[in-house]
């Protein structure tokens, strides 16, 4: 298998592939991902990826409720971020940014706007390998996790930091579980994808270039 998976990979020219990134957007955005344009209700989607919220993040919103106060600052955005393990999306649209998290059935749950304002005082800094539940992986796994950016929001002088992943989360197709080849094509679009995200952002944001 291990022999499969790297042949499968050498066939793959990821400079060619980045080529590609407005073909393969369009492509995940009309198949599996097309539930993100009827989260937008209409709105125009000129990148997209995957995103989750730190485990700072979901202690600090969890510590505000066992606290029994209302979050003034975090409400002012319509932030409920209390569970950090389900799917969550960044989608660019125009000069906004929108934030979705979803319950435990992949439904929509919270669905957050950051305009021009908030994004222009916002930081972005590179952070790692997205960290698993678990805390471990083998290095075959670790491989396909996430690169991951925080991007921190100041809120009303409250510290919002959420994670950008640098590829679409890919949720294996269990007949695809043999076809190693089809799976690395597969990772490859989502990965074009999510770079693509970043590039688009930082593009229109310069102050989020390291």
């Amino acid at each position: 298998m291990k022999k499969r998976h790297q042949s499968a990979k050498s066939e793959i020219d990821f400079d060619k592939e980045r080529a590609n990134y407005a073909l393969y957007k369009d492509e995940l955005l009309s198949n599996d991902f097309s539930f993100l344009k009827k989260w937008m209700n209409g709105k125009t989607i000129n990148a997209f990826t995957s995103a989750s919220i730190p485990q700072s993040t979901g202690n600090k919103i969890k510590n505000f409720i066992g606290d029994g106060l209302k979050n003034v600052a975090l409400s002012t955005v319509g932030v409920r971020l209390n569970n950090i393990e389900t799917d969550a999306y960044w989608v660019l649209s125009g000069n906004d940014l929108h934030f979705f998290t979803t319950d435990t059935v992949g439904d929509l749950e919270e669905h957050l706007i950051f305009d021009t304002f908030r994004i222009e005082r916002a930081t972005l800094q590179y952070s790692g390998l997205l960290k698993t539940p678990i805390g471990f992986y083998s290095k075959l796994t670790e491989e396909y996790l996430p690169k991951v950016h925080l991007i921190t929001f100041d809120i009303d002088g409250q510290q919002l930091p959420l994670e950008i992943h640098d590829r679409l989360i890919y949720h294996v197709d269990p007949t695809d579980i043999w076809s190693v080849k089809k799976q690395l094509q597969i990772r490859t679009k989502h990965l074009v994808v999510g770079e693509g995200f970043l590039e688009e952002l930082k593009s229109i944001f310069p102050n989020l270039i390291a």
